[in-house]
C-alpha cells in the first residue's frame, strides 16, 4: 500500500513525486545492514573473476598478502569476510557474473566486510536461528536455486557447503530472497558438510 499526495499547484507532475510507499524494501547483496560499528578492510581481487558482492570471500593464497578470491572447495577455509557492495564501478561486462551478480572486476580493490551485520542472498528459505551455512562449490541445483560459491543459505549440501558458527540470521526471507546476516570473522569457524 502507499500514501498518495496530490499536488495541485505544481504545474509540471513530472517534476514531483506523488507516490510515497509505506515500507522499505529490502537492501541488496552486499549492502551493510545497520548503522552500528562495523569492520570492513581492503584487499585485491588479483583473479581475473568477478568477486560478486554479498558473497564470502577467502585469502587467495597464490597472490600477494592483500589478495582474495572466493572460495574453491572444502579446504578453502581461510575466510575473510563478506564482499561490500561498492558504486565505484561502471556495470559492465567486468562486473557481472555468468548468473548476473555484480561485483569487483578483476585486479581491483575489495571493500570485505569482517564484523557487523550485512544483506546476504539465501538460495533457502531462512527463519530466525536457522544454521549458517555458505556454498564453498557450486550448489548442485545451482541454475534453479542460484546457490554459487560464496552465496549462504542453511541447508547442508554434502561436499558443496560449510556450515559457519560465529554467524546468524537477523531477518528471514524465502528461498532466493534478501537476508541480514550478523558475523564475526575472528570468531566464526568453517565445518565441511560431508
Amino acid at each position: 500500500m502507499a500514501v498518495t499526495y496530490s499536488a495541485t499547484t505544481v504545474s509540471d507532475p513530472n517534476g514531483a513525486q506523488g507516490s510515497y510507499p509505506q515500507t522499505l524494501t529490502k537492501g541488496h547483496e552486499g549492502m551493510v545492514g545497520d548503522a552500528q560499528a562495523y569492520v570492513s578492510r581492503s584487499y585485491s581481487n588479483e583473479t581475473a573473476a568477478v568477486v560478486p558482492f554479498g558473497h564470502l570471500v577467502i585469502r587467495d593464497g597464490s597472490a600477494t598478502d592483500d589478495g582474495v578470491k572466493l572460495p574453491a572447495g572444502a579446504s578453502a577455509t581461510d575466510i575473510l569476510g563478506i564482499a561490500l557492495s561498492s558504486v565505484a564501478f561502471e556495470k559492465g561486462t567486468d562486473t557481472v557474473t555468468a548468473y548476473s551478480a555484480e561485483g569487483y572486476p578483476a585486479k581491483e580493490r575489495v571493500n570485505v566486510l569482517s564484523k557487523g551485520v550485512v544483506y546476504v542472498f539465501s538460495a533457502h528459505t531462512i527463519a530466525l536461528g536457522d544454521a549458517v551455512r555458505v556454498f564453498h562449490t557450486d550448489s548442485a541445483s545451482a541454475s534453479s536455486n542460484k546457490g554459487y560459491k560464496g552465496r549462504f543459505g542453511k541447508t547442508a549440501e554434502a561436499g558443496k557447503t560449510f556450515a559457519l558458527s560465529g554467524a546468524r540470521w537477523l531477518s528471514t526471507c524465502a528461498a532466493g530472497g534478501i537476508a541480514l546476516l550478523e558475523i564475526d570473522i575472528p570468531g566464526v569457524t568453517a565445518t565441511a558438510d560431508t
